[in-house]
């Protein structure tokens, strides 16, 4: 149980030591702002019904009391605010925005991966949600998973992906079925070797996760591969520490021609966010659209890709594995690249794609 020990009242805002030693500091804006009355904060939406900008700079208490498990402040313009000790437990340390999705992702290679927990039974994800809980935390950690026993049937897979999240409409539709045809203006509609890669370099929005499901192969080759871009970033970081900034700094567009459209987006290969964390890995060598840069600028982004490229298709980092029917794999496209060996004969694959926000606010609701 979170317990405040003591608390005083200062002309800089509320200072706060906790049971356990520990002490913060709350503006007074801050505390208004946050206060849980039902004027204050929808009790329903849980969306801010106060206007903000309405208060004053000079806000200050008239007093200011505790219970331990709450926070009481008594306002001199008048009106009562209280804070749940817990809700300000969650904000005792001030720092930068934290989303609240972390999990401990595990940068890995070929070896590492071969011995991590990478699959679960489709009972475990469809039934309970423990053991969807523990499906996402495995892609969430790893970057993928395998789920087996999935009947091999698109409505079966089907089901499986909505229980992560609606499924998300793109020029290829929203839940597919494909083969070699060539149906779409893509690679993926072929039987060709396809190197890793991101999908969507070419959406502002690139698709968070992907499912796919091998429902039925009748032929040899197809392997799909998995490299896991956290581990690229860290062996450039190390070696090439000037290739690493230029991929984390310059744009790279990608685009999709065909089917009636023509999609253009760019941004950098490593994408870090306000904390500087590595939260995309954005690269498809085949889509990547024409650009040009000054030529000494050029000349070293081309060498940044190189050594990009060459760790994501190398044997050291790559996971490999032929999809049966029954292995539905779900993975993280904002992380890991994805490749597939080569095949002749028959193939039938389907799957969809999946807003990383709605993984997200699965995985925090589970949790």
């Amino acid at each position: 149980m979170v317990t405040i020990e003591r608390i005083e009242a200062a002309d800089d805002g509320l200072h706060v030591r906790w049971a356990d030693g520990a002490e913060s500091q709350y503006p007074w804006l801050w505390l208004r702002d946050h206060a849980h009355d039902e004027a204050t904060l929808n009790p329903v939406t849980q969306q801010r019904q106060l206007e903000t900008a309405s208060l004053r700079r000079d806000l200050r208490p008239g007093d200011a009391t505790t219970t331990g498990d709450c926070v009481s402040i008594e306002w001199q313009a008048g009106g009562r605010s209280d804070l749940p000790a817990a809700f300000l437990h969650r904000f005792r340390n001030a720092g930068p925005v934290d989303l609240g999705t972390t999990t401990d992702r595990v940068a890995w290679d070929a070896r590492s991966i071969a011995e991590a927990p990478l699959r679960i039974e489709h009972e475990r994800a469809m039934d309970d949600d423990a053991g969807l809980r523990d499906w996402l935390t495995i892609v969430a950690r790893w970057g993928f998973a395998i789920v087996t026993g999935t009947p091999a049937t698109a409505e079966a897979t089907e089901r499986l992906i909505r229980r992560v999240g609606y499924v998300r409409e793109t020029i290829f539709g929203g839940f597919w079925e494909f083969t070699a045809d060539l149906k779409q203006a893509d690679l993926a509609y072929t039987n060709v070797y396809l190197p890793a890669h991101t999908d969507g370099t070419y959406s502002h929005d690139a698709p968070g996760l992907q499912m796919l499901h091998c429902l039925r192969f009748e032929g040899t080759g197809g392997e799909s591969t998995m490299v896991d871009g956290l581990t690229i970033a860290d062996l450039l970081r190390q070696r090439e520490p000037e290739m690493f900034a230029l991929l984390s700094r310059v744009a790279v567009p990608g685009q999709y021609i065909g089917d009636g459209s023509h999609l253009m987006a760019a941004r950098p290969v490593f994408r870090h966010d306000h904390n500087g964390t590595l939260v995309q890995v954005s690269y498809n060598n085949a889509d990547r659209a024409p650009f040009l840069l000054p030529p000494d600028e050029m000349v070293a982004l081309y060498d940044a890709l190189r050594a990009f490229d060459d760790l994501a298709n190398s044997d050291e980092l790559r996971w490999s594995h032929v999809l049966h029917p029954g292995e539905a794999m779900l993975f993280d496209n904002w992380r890991v690249l994805h490749g597939r060996g080569a095949y002749t004969g028959q193939r039938t694959m389907c799957g969809a794609y999946i807003n990383r926000e709605d993984f997200e606010s699965r995985l925090r609701l589970l949790r």
